[in-house]
């Protein structure tokens, strides 16, 4: 039975059977010579995911000189849920939705007019890289909900990705880990799959040590999605000197390393520590925030102004703003992947404590939304037509992993809700396959009896309140979890008759009491 991978737009593509594997190591080694011959390193990025394809627009867009230095062969695994990306990419077509233009204008210039990237499904292009870009997913599982010390890592997906390179990779070629990893990854897990897969092959690992560097991204995205990547400091090291250097010149050589310079670290473990600490640190910053905008609300204070006040500090310019809650692929496990290594890798008998209770904080906080959404609408949502503005994580992205969307519709549901949600950046929703997905804004408000403001895209932030009211065809529960609502919008809402409520917006209450 011929089996299919379908594309968010619904379009099948059915996978490579056997004979379409040994066409297409014929197609690899054609077009792997020609590069050379034209003078150029090969480059294959393992993983096309949101890091992973961007990453290998990059490679294939660097140039030196005004010549293309690299060709890459991008690679994603054969499976259901993710190779109709290569067909895509191989159109000149970008296989993620981005705001960021450069993201689509890219993937026409690098496969139809460079020709400086190719994707494939075929493990051999492996076998013919300098350099490796691993960039497979590699999460932290939670099995309680709120109680994320109860989380691990399972990195046996992670290891047959490694195992895999161990097989075809030649002995001299980088391996570069861009995957955010628990620490210790390189040193206790990369390392020691390669030489068990070296050995097998009978290389001499005394002559031929397995070469492994770990850089990580700080991937945005959004408006600058690309920039991010290519225009923005690295931190990087390496498993020895040797392939410390390498990666030093590869990352010189296709990113912006003039006016963004690379920090080099002196060992593997340390950047994979830098990494899940520093967001980590922004975990935490968030978490703590959202215990001051409880008590805002209590106390009938507007905690947005309080923290413009604090930033006007220079030291205090980091401090972040309430809101619906964190998602998203690094911010909900890093922390998680960090106690996990602690624990499991480095032997340790204390976790991070702070760090893994901010995880839990940020997790619960879209569940506030929805007791103010309760409080406005009576006690209750039962029965109730919920409208949530927002699936994604992130304002203006269209990435819904992690997204606190997810967690507050399940919970709303489960409490008998009648939701429903518009997001202009989404198509399709996996975590929430049951939700269908409005494409009329205006048209989606229609009889609503509360509208959730749970993402800061800009097509909500221009929203007028009398619009919106018409649009429903009645007054209704309106939840800011954004600060999308200034005073005066809110102000409208009160004398359109609409019930208002604000993560961190205490001051609601005193508006209502405002002289008309």
């Amino acid at each position: 039975m011929e089996k299919f991978s379908v594309s968010p737009e619904g379009i099948k593509y059915a996978l490579p059977d056997e004979r379409a594997e040994r066409e297409e190591i014929k197609v690899l080694d054609e077009v792997t010579l020609k590069q050379k011959q034209l003078g150029r390193k090969i480059v294959a990025v393992q993983g096309l995911g949101f890091v992973g394809a961007v990453m290998a627009e990059v490679v294939a867009d660097s140039t030196k000189n005004g010549k293309p230095i690299y060709f890459v062969h991008g690679v994603q695994r054969p499976s259901m849920r993710s190779y109709w990306k290569v067909p895509v990419i191989n159109r000149g077509e970008s296989p993620i939705e981005a705001t960021d233009p450069e993201v689509a204008e890219i993937f026409p210039r690098i496969v139809k007019e460079k020709k400086t990237l190719r994707a494939t499904w075929s493990s051999h292009a492996f076998s013919l890289a300098d350099i490796i870009v691993v960039d497979i997913q590699l999460d932290a599982t939670k099995p309680v909900f709120g109680d994320a010390k109860t989380g691990y890592c399972d990195t046996g997906g992670f290891e047959k990705a490694i195992a895999d390179l161990g097989r075809n990779i030649k002995p001299e070629a980088l391996v570069l880990v861009e995957t955010t990893v628990p620490p210790g990854t390189c040193r206790h897990i990369v390392k020691p799959i390669l030489e068990r897969e070296f050995k097998a092959r009978g290389i001499d690992l005394s002559k031929n040590p397995p070469r492994i560097a770990h850089s990580y991204e700080r991937v945005m995205p959004g408006r600058n999605y690309v920039s991010s990547i290519r225009n923005f400091w690295r931190t990087y090291s390496g498993i020895d000197e040797t392939s410390t250097g390498m990666a030093e010149e590869f990352l010189n050589n296709v990113l912006d390393t003039k006016d963004y310079p690379l920090y080099k670290l002196n060992n593997t473990n340390a950047s994979e520590l830098a990494k899940t600490f520093e967001n980590s640190f922004r975990a935490t910053n968030i978490a703590l925030v959202h215990e001051w905008a409880l008590l805002a609300e209590e106390v009938g204070i507007n905690l947005f102004e309080v923290v413009k006040s604090i930033r006007v500090r220079p030291t205090h310019r980091n401090l972040m703003n309430p809101g619906f809650g964190v998602g998203g692929y690094c911010l909900t496990k890093d922390p998680v992947l960090a106690n996990w290594a602690s624990l499991n890798i480095f032997k340790r008998t204390k976790g991070l404590e702070m760090a893994v209770h901010s995880v839990d904080i940020n997790d619960l906080m879209p569940l506030h939304s929805l007791e103010l959404a309760k409080s406005a609408l009576g006690g209750t949502v039962s029965g109730k037509k919920v409208h949530l503005l927002g699936a994604s994580y992130l304002n203006d992205v269209g990435d819904t992993r992690h997204s606190p969307s997810e967690i507050f519709w399940k919970a709303a549901a489960k409490e008998g809700a009648i939701l429903s949600v518009h997001d202009p950046l989404v198509k399709v929703w996996p975590e929430v396959p049951e939700a269908k997905l409005e494409t009329d804004l205006f048209g989606s408000l229609k009889d609503k009896d509360a509208v959730i403001f749970a993402v800061g895209h800009q097509e909500y932030l221009e929203l007028d309140p009398q619009k919106v009211v018409e649009a429903a065809g009645k007054s209704l529960a309106i939840i800011d979890t954004q600060n999308l609502l200034n005073d005066e919008k809110i102000m409208k809402y009160l004398d359109l008759g609409c019930e208002v409520k604000g993560v961190g917006k205490g001051h609601i209450k005193n508006l209502k009491s405002v002289p008309k």
